[in-house]
């Protein structure tokens, strides 16, 4: 027993375990993405996309680097980041035109943007995970 009153062995917590595959397939078709944003001079999108996607890749990683998870909270963890994407994309659609357009216009654009940028993002890691899946099983 400690000081607390709880046992030490359970006081001290398990160390955080990141997905590896999943962390790196996510940054690395983030990657692809904010290049071929940064290319088309989207550059202020670009910093912004490399912010989100670093901190949406940590996040997706430590959620699947969980020994289990229940159902609520593996729809959570697909359902935080694109929350957080509709919330920048409607932030930026708000700048667009100085702001003149409406609220409900502006969460339309989030959602419709965020919608298809995290699902494009998504489907490219997901085939990234799937070729490192598949090189691993070859070398065995």
């Amino acid at each position: 027993m400690n000081t607390t009153g709880v046992p030490a062995a359970e006081a001290q917590a398990a160390p955080r375990r990141l997905d590896r595959p999943v962390l790196v397939a996510n940054l690395v078709s983030g990657a692809m993405w904010l290049l071929l944003l940064a290319s088309l001079g989207s550059w202020v999108l670009a910093l912004m996309g490399a912010v989100y996607v670093a901190a949406a890749s940590v996040f997706l990683a430590a959620v699947y680097g969980r020994e289990s998870l229940t159902v609520r909270q593996e729809a959570l963890a697909w359902a935080t980041p694109w929350l957080v994407a509709v919330a920048l994309w409607t932030w930026v659609g708000s700048r667009i035109e100085g702001g003149d357009s409406s609220w409900a216009l502006n969460l339309w654009f989030g959602v419709v943007i965020a919608t298809g940028c995290y699902l494009a993002w998504q489907l490219l890691a997901l085939a990234g995970r799937q070729l490192m899946e598949w090189k691993a099983r070859m070398r065995r």
